[in-house]
């Protein structure tokens, strides 16, 4: 739930945020309810912090896969923990500088569990593009800001990196609790359908 939660939060604060900040990477610094754009930026750690709490909650069926999945797990963690913790702290969204280690920790997670049936294939799916939804984001950085801007291209960096990525985690929590709730539901069905045992039996 807490994955549910965080991800359909990152959709209208990511949206608060652009509305003050601008489409182009030149900030308008507009405010809303006294808090400027930088300020609504930050508060965006919030939603990421719900989606790595989410993450962790899941540690016993993410490290299943092996070695890599372990390594993946962690990558996640970190490159979205890291971050969130330093927006809430400053008030002010950081550079994405760790990005990669999350885009690198999806996709390693997702090819680790690609033969996984305790993982439904939706969740799978879910962690490779969310990891390369990160991946394309970050490497629009990597492109000079005069060309970029051209295109409103901060805004959509954060449709990538905010709005997808957050419905992606939707998606992932969503598919999770539904499997979880349909082994639950066959394991009621399955008690209820042994007879009692009757001392005449005995």
């Amino acid at each position: 739930m807490t994955l549910i939660v965080g991800g359909l939060l990152m959709v209208p604060m990511w949206v608060r945020f652009t509305t003050l900040h601008g489409p182009t990477s030149f900030n308008e610094n507009r405010h809303w309810l006294g808090g400027s754009s930088i300020f609504w930026g930050g508060m965006m750690g919030f939603a990421s912090l719900l989606i790595v709490i989410g993450v962790y909650g899941h540690r016993a069926l993410l490290e299943a896969g092996g070695r890599s999945a372990r390594i993946g797990f962690w990558l996640v963690l970190a490159g979205l923990g890291i971050p969130a913790l330093a927006d809430i702290a400053l008030r002010a969204a950081v550079p994405p500088f760790l990005m990669p280690l999350a885009a690198t920790g999806l996709i390693l997670l997702a090819a680790a569990h690609r033969h996984d049936p305790a993982l439904p294939m939706t969740c799978r799916v879910a962690l490779l593009i969310t990891g390369l939804l990160l991946s394309a984001a970050f490497l629009m950085n990597l492109v000079p800001l005069e060309t970029l801007d051209r295109f409103q291209w901060y805004r959509l960096y954060g449709i990538l990196s905010n709005v997808l990525f957050g419905l992606g985690w939707v998606v992932f929590g969503a598919s999770l609790a539904w499997k979880q709730q349909a082994v639950r539901s066959q394991e009621r069905s399955g008690l209820r359908a042994v007879p009692p045992v009757s001392l005449d039996d005995a």
